[in-house]
């Protein structure tokens, strides 16, 4: 390992282990018909507002491969191996898979007992604007089939087509709702339904029910990495761009989209206020695997 300083010449020496990956389940990684559904509602003012830094799905393109990287678990742990996949479902805050058994209707409203907290302004798996509402009717949206060249799915009754490729805005059926957040009173409001459909996508996803977090390769050889690794910083911060150096990753040789991920498996690994002791794995396809929490000895 080249162990390189960063610009202020300071470095944290940070603990970690190594398990085996046998004792890891192994990531679903395969390639769907991948589509992304938001139930915005633009008439309303948002009251609450995501705080992730890093978005828990990174859609990129990398050798030729549309990839979408989940290194959060966000599946169910209740989720079945693939016999009988249609797809995948993306919505802003969670992801689910369509079947063959019948019209899949994905979550797009949170209850929050007799409220509704509905999305202002949404980001699929990233941060969405949302407020609380009562008397709210959710739309009823299902998918009733889904291909790798089309998908197809109804919205109150109606039927839209939608082409891989393309995307679609739906505007449904206005109705009033009581606002619970902010100054109170009535509004009225007129939920879009935002598809977007690119077709297939390779999937990468840690095992459903797993408790790790899953990171492309980047290039990292796990065995190459000292214990305890000395972690570069500046002014007392993690310098994740010159980890990446000495660690022997080059960052420039990778799409944006992946280096959001490097700062995410740095900041998640190797932050050196965070007091958990990271456990790494690396599968043998290369994907990093990393658990944190206290260990023995």
């Amino acid at each position: 390992m080249n162990d390189t300083a960063s610009a202020d010449g300071e470095t944290t020496e940070i603990r970690w282990t190594k398990s085996p990956h046998t004792d890891w389940p192994n990531p679903m990684v395969g390639t769907f018909p991948y589509v992304e559904l938001k139930l915005e509602h633009p008439d309303l003012a948002p009251t609450r507002y995501g705080e992730s830094f890093f978005p828990d799905a990174v859609p990129y393109e990398f050798d030729g491969d549309h990839r979408v990287f989940y290194w959060r678990p966000t599946l169910d742990a209740s989720t079945s191996d693939r016999t009988g996949w249609e797809g995948i479902c993306a919505t802003t805050d969670a992801l689910s898979v369509v079947t063959e058994s019948g019209p899949h209707a994905p979550d797009l409203v949170s209850r929050r007992g007799d409220e509704s907290e509905v999305v202002v302004g949404g980001t699929v798996a990233g941060d969405s604007t949302t407020t609380l509402v009562g008397s709210y009717s959710v739309p009823d949206v299902r998918i009733r089939e889904l291909s790798a060249s089309r998908l197809e799915l109804l919205a109150d009754g109606t039927e839209y087509v939608v082409p891989a490729g393309t995307r679609r805005r739906v505007s449904l059926a206005e109705q009033t709702v009581e606002r619970a957040d902010g100054d109170g009173g009535t509004a009225s409001v007129t939920p879009e339904l935002v598809v977007r459909f690119p077709g297939e996508r390779e999937l990468h996803h840690p095992a459903p029910g797993a408790e790790y977090r899953l990171f492309p390769s980047f290039g990292l050889e796990l065995d190459t990495v000292s214990r305890p690794v000395p972690v570069p910083t500046t002014k007392g911060e993690l310098d994740y761009a010159a980890l990446a150096t000495s660690l022997g990753v080059d960052l420039s040789n990778r799409p944006y989209p992946e280096r959001v991920l490097w700062q995410a498996f740095a900041y998640t690994a190797f932050d050196p206020h965070t007091s958990p002791v990271p456990r790494l794995t690396q599968f043998p396809t290369g994907r990093l695997a990393l658990r944190t929490g206290p260990i023995d000895g």
